[in-house]
């Protein structure tokens, strides 16, 4: 008799322990499903911010390259630029650093 009650609480323990096992693995698989549906939707909402990005700097380098082709030889007269006779090239003259000395932020001007 007392091997039967044994025996009867071994097999409550396995099914308890059984249970417990399903129910965690059951809410793991939930926890799991929920998290990759929240990765999907995230994912997707950074690929449809991507896409506008993408969208509106197409469309900014269209703008640029509307406005660049409008500028004419005309108009930059008309802004007040001018031709200039003298062009002045500016170099960083080597010339000026001796030896032991530390590189300066010296400018030579040429003018040709």
């Amino acid at each position: 008799m007392t091997q039967a009650i044994l025996q009867l609480n071994r097999e409550k323990t396995i099914f308890w322990l059984l249970l417990g096992i399903l129910f965690s693995c059951v809410s793991f698989y939930m926890y799991f499903i929920n998290t990759t549906i929240h990765n999907v939707v995230v994912r997707q909402n950074l690929e449809l911010e991507a896409s506008k990005l993408t969208f509106s700097i197409g469309r900014e380098e269209f703008q640029y390259i509307t406005m660049r082709n409008k500028v004419t030889l005309p108009l930059a007269y008309s802004l007040g630029f001018k031709d200039i006779k003298n062009k002045t090239f500016i170099s960083r003259n080597s010339n000026l650093i001796g030896i032991g000395q530390t590189p300066t932020n010296q400018v030579s001007y040429l003018t040709r």
